[in-house]
């Protein structure tokens, strides 16, 4: 059961990073049919939906690392502009 769970986690690592790459279906495909759980492949129809499920999240985690930096980057922007527009310039 270990090997399972961590097989899951290193696909959704190579997931990750093949959606940050740009890589292709095709590629993306290669790269996570390393993967083994006790010495043995993932079937190509359970990889495929694999990626598939993979898939339904990009809008969500999208729309997270965007709210993240945005609302980050304003906070920040307001704290600093106003500490430099407060200081004595003489």
């Amino acid at each position: 059961m270990k090997e399972l769970v961590s097989a899951a986690k290193e696909i959704n690592k190579i997931l990750q990073e093949c959606e940050d790459e740009g890589l292709g279906y095709d590629a993306t495909l290669a790269k996570i049919s390393v993967v083994k759980v006790h010495g043995v492949i993932f079937p190509t129809l359970m990889l495929m939906e694999i990626i598939d499920e993979f898939v339904k999240g990009y809008a969500e985690r999208q729309k997270k690392i965007v709210n993240d930096d945005s609302n980050e980057i304003q906070e920040k922007y307001e704290e600093y502009s106003k500490k430099w527009n407060m200081k004595d310039l003489n």
